[in-house]
């Protein structure tokens, strides 16, 4: 959560806000814009989403090989993308992938790092085997976004001790994205349901990191209390938000698990 807390301070999450610090500031910028005059807010877009990439495989580096599995990072760096490219209409693409070789691939500009990637993983068959993420469509995509942030917002709160009315609002604001997502993007064999899991992952970890402070029962309390207003939901989301309840269940769809997001 710290990479999209320092992004932000060079490329504002608001259309018409005011970063910072300024964008060329942000460290290792040439390895990104070797030219220097990558100034338009798609390209600033472009090179935060290439920076976050380069942070992600310096987490998870591997020898002669791609990443096995999908971690949160990753799927929090396509939501982040995504909610920024809605923003634009300049790159005419309705999906991540098609972004990516129209504009990264395509563009000579980003060829400094698209060519150095070889040296900790192979870029062009890591992003083929999360094509069927990256080919949601952006629109839907970036309405996934608040509910990441809501996460980074919530261990951010504990990591500063403010456990208490702060804590409980972001808790409960998730809880009713999450409902609403998951009413709209709960389909079997669906890619979207990777993104549900890992949201839901990370706010059952954040349970278990938080099972000793006290303020948090009350947290369950309000969060089983707007769960249950849902009576008229599906059973899988019944099924749902009866984890979110207890917070204690890890969930796991399409057979894969995620690890913890803390600090990514």
């Amino acid at each position: 959560c710290g990479k999209f807390d320092y992004l932000r301070k060079h490329l504002s999450d608001e259309l018409s806000g005011k970063a910072e610090i300024e964008f060329n500031e942000i460290s290792d910028y040439s390895n990104y814009c070797s030219s220097g005059d990558c100034n338009t807010e798609l390209e600033k877009i472009t090179i935060g989403f290439l920076w976050l990439l380069g942070q992600y495989f310096g987490k998870y580096p591997t020898k002669g090989g791609i990443i096995n599995d999908t971690k949160p990072f990753f799927l929090y760096i396509i939501l982040w993308l995504s909610y920024k490219l809605n923003q634009n209409k300049n790159h005419n693409t309705t999906k991540i992938y098609d972004f990516y070789n129209q504009h990264v691939i395509g563009n000579n500009k980003y060829s400094k790092f698209t060519s150095n990637s070889s040296t900790f993983t192979n870029l062009e068959e890591f992003i083929n085997k999360e094509k069927n993420l990256l080919n949601i469509d952006i629109k839907d995509l970036s309405k996934f976004y608040e509910a990441s942030k809501l996460i980074c917002s919530m261990y951010g709160n504990v990591s500063r001790s403010q456990t208490n009315d702060i804590l409980s609002n972001n808790a409960i604001s998730f809880v009713q994205k999450y409902k609403d997502l998951n009413n709209k993007y709960n389909t079997e064999g669906a890619p979207h349901l990777q993104i549900l899991s890992a949201l839901l992952t990370d706010y059952n970890n954040l349970n278990k990191e938080c099972s000793n402070i006290p303020s948090f029962s009350d947290i369950s309390s309000k969060v089983s209390a707007l769960a249950s207003e849902d009576t008229s939901s599906s059973s899988i989301g019944n099924r749902l938000f009866t984890v979110l309840s207890i917070f204690g269940a890890i969930a796991f769809f399409l057979g894969i698990s995620y690890k913890v997001i803390i600090r990514s």
